[in-house]
């Protein structure tokens, strides 16, 4: 992987998003991912993180994210559009390409493959207007779709140019999928690659997503067999750190930066 494209969620840090930031660039990322919160942080509007950003030269890799999308009641459609929409020109603001969707946890969803693939063809012409593109992410929750494998075969159906895959190792190896189907792949079709380490023990998927996940080489999985898969598919662009972790917001912004940057060196 390429040291010049590492990037860093700011959701690791436990101080305000200006901070995060200095503290990434200071520690060797070039790029974060952002959150609608972090666009909002400073009663001084969008322009507070802007203006950090330009300062360091930092760029957003990706923008967290859209939920609940694809196969909602078609009363919610046009509502869900106009959300789509609004993050879009958020996006173009921040100057960053790359939206997450999830994939869709609701329980008013529908798990028709068609009515999936036809939703996602739809934001991907949404996406295409405001010269974005959206990267969708199998979550280990996920209601309809969790394995990674299962969307890449949607998204080969939806066959369209906005429409993408993030490959998270931590919902990868949550259900101890088998990673010899990374590498079948098309590189072009991979937006975003994240990591993050687990712990042993058991956890519910959502309590561990979100309090427990480690920085890569801290715990128990093979983060350095899915990038080697992640490699033979030619992937050569973002390589963002995920994690969230209730102690890691503890801590000061520049330990936590240093700390991550460190874990990933072992793996480029």
């Amino acid at each position: 992987m390429d040291a010049g494209k590492l990037s860093c969620t700011t959701v690791t840090f436990g101080c305000p998003v200006d901070e995060a930031i200095m503290a990434m660039s200071q520690a060797g990322f070039s790029s974060t991912e952002l959150w609608p919160r972090d666009y909002y942080f400073s009663n001084d509007g969008p322009d507070a993180v802007l203006n950090v950003l330009k300062k360091t030269g930092m760029s957003v890799s990706c923008y967290q994210n859209l939920r609940n999308y694809e196969g909602m009641p078609e009363e919610q459609r046009q509502t869900k559009q106009r959300i789509a929409e609004q993050i879009f020109m958020q996006m173009q603001l921040l100057d960053t390409a790359t939206l997450v969707l999830c994939s869709n946890i609701a329980t008013d969803s529908a798990g028709d493959e068609d009515r999936i693939i036809s939703d996602l063809r739809e934001l991907g012409d949404i996406a295409a207007r405001y010269g974005r593109r959206v990267a969708w992410e199998p979550i280990c929750w996920g209601r309809w779709v969790k394995e990674y494998w299962h969307a890449w075969e949607i998204i080969q159906k939806v066959d369209h140019p906005a429409i993408g895959i993030v490959l998270d190792s931590f919902h990868i190896f949550a259900l101890g999928l088998p990673l010899d189907g990374i590498a079948k792949i098309d590189r072009e079709k991979i937006f975003l690659v994240e990591v993050a380490d687990i712990p042993g023990g058991n956890f519910d998927f959502i309590e561990l997503s979100r309090g427990y996940r480690l920085f890569p080489g801290e715990g128990i999985t093979p983060v350095g067999d899915f990038l080697k898969e992640v490699r033979k598919t030619g992937y050569d662009d973002v390589l963002s750190i995920e994690v969230f972790n209730s102690f890691y917001r503890t801590l000061a912004p520049e330990v936590i930066a240093r700390r991550a940057r460190a874990s990933l060196e072992p793996f480029l």
